[in-house]
């Protein structure tokens, strides 16, 4: 048997044996709701937890677009203080080589890795619990005006998911 027709066996045998599923299976998960406390409050102070103003206002945009709790001045005033943050977690360097096989050299790269996120933080305003938290990634982008936007969109990502978990029935 050739060396080819033997290679042309094992991607047979291989195909056949360990079939690789065209849709991954992944379970499906009902969203859990919210704590009692976070859907029957009527008054929020919005909270700049710092990183971007950029994430904040389209954030507090967002939130006073949607109408549902009233924006208060102080958390003195409110039922909840939600904070939404920007951070940029630095998590090390990823090194790789490439080497050219025809003049025989071999080339080190580098890049850092680097994920944005912005995280959304409910607390209760009284007792200043921590009652829900969620983070999105925010994309990466070289551009400034994509990270802007990019940016943007992460917040009002937080905001549209936090509008479906209020909604869900305790």
């Amino acid at each position: 048997m050739s060396t080819r027709t033997r290679l042309a066996l094992v991607i047979a045998l291989s195909t056949i044996l360990c079939p690789s599923p065209s849709h991954p299976k992944t379970k499906k998960v009902p969203v859990a709701p919210l704590p009692a406390v976070v859907v029957n409050a009527k008054r929020i102070f919005l909270s700049n937890g710092g990183g971007s103003n950029l994430a904040y206002d389209a954030f507090y945009s967002k939130m006073k677009e949607w109408g549902r709790y009233e924006i208060v001045g102080s958390p003195d005033e409110a039922d909840l203080i939600v904070e939404l943050a920007y951070r940029v977690d630095r998590s090390g360097t990823r090194v790789w080589s490439t080497t050219n096989t025809y003049d025989k050299t071999t080339q080190v790269h580098s890049s850092e890795i680097v994920d944005p996120q912005i995280i959304l933080t409910v607390y209760d305003a009284k007792t200043k619990t921590s009652l829900w938290s969620e983070n999105d990634h925010r994309r990466l982008a070289r551009r400034e005006k994509n990270r802007e936007k990019e940016t943007v969109n992460s917040a009002e990502c937080l905001v549209n998911d936090l509008k479906t978990r209020v909604s869900i029935p305790q």
